[in-house]
């Protein structure tokens, strides 16, 4: 009886870790596409350079590969586990309740890293680089 309720643990321990791994390399994969979207527009209106663009394109590149990696390793019937339903919204909730936390100068961590990617979104695109309103520092 212990070996199965074991057994049933390490099953479900490894589909909760597939998850997550699956989870995280969603996230990492829709993030780096979205800087290829924006590279890609930077580098057409010539206000970012390639380094942007390369660097997206390798993180969704690595990101589509892992998740790719996971899957082929992944049982076809582990794939409808609940514990591998619960892993994949793990790495996306740790990113919620980390954003309610504080940074050193006492700003949450969720609202100003919106801020630092809308700026940054802004300067590749180049939003800001003649005549700038000063548009980002208004509230």
């Amino acid at each position: 009886m212990l070996k199965g309720v074991q057994a049933l643990m390490v099953d479900a321990g490894l589909s909760f870790g597939g998850g997550l791994l699956i989870g995280g390399f969603g996230l990492m994969l829709a993030w780096g596409l979205l800087w290829l979207v924006v590279g890609t527009i930077g580098l057409a209106r010539q206000t970012c350079g390639w380094v942007i663009l390369l660097s997206s394109v390798s993180s969704s590149a690595i990101a589509a590969l892992s998740i790719t990696g996971v899957l082929w390793a992944t049982d076809a019937a582990r794939l409808s586990s609940p514990a591998l339903q619960i892993g994949l919204m793990g790495v996306p909730l740790a990113l919620v309740v980390a954003s309610f936390c504080r940074l050193e100068d006492g700003r949450r961590i969720g609202p100003a890293f919106v801020e630092g990617s809308r700026l940054m979104l802004h300067q590749l695109l180049g939003v800001h680089q003649e005549g700038c309103g000063h548009c980002h520092e208004k509230p």
